[in-house]
């Protein structure tokens, strides 16, 4: 513990990776705190991966203030992060005269040039399949979409590249007053010593909070499972769909991705121990609310389900807060959706508390921008014949669906912070994320990972701690064995 930090982030999601890559603008010594094994791990995960416009912004919130305080960010980020957000646009559909109101509040909140409340003809230009029985649609040209995973990890990407150090595998359990007013930061492997802390641990962050003395409820997981359509549907709808929303949901809506597939959920229901499983009940209540937006969605195309969950508390807006016991610890606490959108406003709001105690934001004289990967499957085949030149690897297909090379496993294998599990690896260069769903590459991953990394085929981790992806020896390998 002989090393001290000015920042402590605890939590590798995408407000702790977002609030990483902000500080890191500035000259600071910040480490980042996660306790499994990979940035991206927990809620940030699984969700929709909207970037929302002004129109959905919560009034009089905290999380109302902080989204708004994104949104200059976004080109900022696409740039400094080399990112893609598509734009995809909205349109949000009414489906009686008493849901109209809704889209008028829509477009008077949102004040957006080019929005407009549409006839069901004129929505049907832009949504041909949409359904028959929509009274109106409220069209917003300035929604967005992001891939989670991706976002999450260009903004670890860009912190490590300007100095953010990253610790994995560091559950925190406790706090204790430093020396000189700092903060002592004690996880189950060991401390560490910091002039702030900041408490962005997700599910877990009400829980380091209450440890601390505060009087805050704990968090309620809300879990909203989803249905994944294969590339085959990309031309079945170009927007963000969305019902007028019934209570504290947007409802379920249909939506483009940035990978050409197309996403419907999520439902909304509390959820016991954090559990992600699927239910045959609220994955009927998906597909119902999928088809009340798209009447001709193709279920026999739904390739993968899944669940997210939502650290919510009872009143529903964000918590961000200084320790009354520790005053240089800081809780976020609450931060769900839009917690996507939101999370770079997060950070500003976040950092201007930080200086208000004294410290002291200098910008760096060198930042550097991060260069994204280039991706196989979106190159031309002039570009692709070079990159093979170059490197025999590059023309290598180990997952087949989604068209991943050898070179581009190594790659997320081997950056920083790269990649140590299996899901960490799907994240990042979407193997088993195709059509057929790791079928084909699942088998040969673990051998690709074991020989980049130099570590026993048997040790190779699916996600978390001791979830090893093979469990023994079926049959004879021999050592000569090619794989990919």
């Amino acid at each position: 513990m002989s090393e001290e930090f000015d920042v402590i982030v605890i939590g590798g999601g995408v407000v702790g990776c977002a609030l990483s890559w902000y500080l890191a603008h500035f000259d600071l010594r910040v480490l980042l705190l996660e306790k499994e094994l990979d940035v991206c791990s927990g809620v940030s995960k699984a969700n929709t991966g909207i970037i929302h416009s002004r129109s959905y912004w919560t009034p009089h919130t905290l999380k109302g203030e902080v989204h708004l305080r994104s949104l200059p960010w976004i080109k900022r980020a696409e740039k400094e992060l080399d990112i893609e957000f598509l734009k995809t646009g909205a349109l949000t559909v009414a489906f009686s005269q008493d849901e109209l109101e809704f889209l008028r509040t829509l477009k008077e909140r949102g004040k957006i040039e080019g929005a407009e409340i549409l006839t069901p003809q004129e929505a049907h230009t832009l949504e041909p399949m949409m359904s028959d029985k929509m009274f109106a649609a409220y069209y917003d040209p300035e929604t967005r979409v992001a891939s989670p995973f991706k976002l999450n990890i260009a903004l670890a990407e860009g912190a490590f590249l300007n100095g953010v150090r990253f610790i994995f595998g560091q559950e925190v359990v406790g706090f204790e007053e430093g020396k000189n007013n700092n903060i002592k930061v004690i996880t189950k492997e060991g401390e560490y010593l910091s002039r702030f802390a900041l408490n962005c641990a997700g599910l877990s962050s009400s829980y380091l909070a209450q440890r601390t003395g505060e009087n805050i409820p704990s968090l309620q997981p809300l879990r909203g499972e989803y249905l994944v359509l294969d590339k085959e549907c990309k031309s079945l709808v170009h927007h963000v769909l969305y019902p007028v929303p019934v209570g504290e949901t947007k409802g379920i809506l249909v939506s483009p991705t940035t990978d050409g597939n197309i996403l419907v959920g999520p439902n909304l229901e509390p959820a016991e121990d954090e559990d992600t499983s699927t239910t045959k009940e609220g994955l009927k209540e998906v597909e119902e609310g999928g088809k009340k937006l798209i009447p001709s969605l193709p279920l026999s195309q739904v390739i993968a389900t899944f669940s997210g969950l939502r650290p919510t508390l009872p009143a529903r807006d964000f918590q961000i807060f200084f320790s009354s016991r520790f005053p240089s610890l800081l809780h976020l606490v609450g931060i769900e959706s839009p917690g996507l959108t939101a999370s770079f406003g997060i950070a500003e709001y976040a950092g201007d508390l930080l200086q208000k105690k004294g410290l002291k934001l200098r910008e760096k004289r060198s930042f550097l921008f991060r260069s994204s990967f280039p991706v196989f499957r979106e190159l031309s085949w002039e570009e692709r014949e070079r990159l093979i030149q170059e490197d025999a690897d590059w023309g290598k297909i180990i997952c087949r669906c989604e068209e991943v090379t050898v070179r581009e496993v190594k790659h997320a294998l081997l950056s920083s912070p790269g990649a140590s599990t299996l899901d960490g690896l799907k994240r990042r260069v979407r193997v088993m994320m195709g059509r057929c769903q790791g079928s084909f590459c699942g088998m040969h991953l673990p051998f690709l990972m074991a020989e980049t990394l130099g570590l026993e085929e048997r040790k190779i981790i699916k996600s978390g701690r001791n979830s090893f992806y093979l469990g023994g020896e079926t049959k004879e390998v021999t050592s000569d064995a090619s794989f990919y």
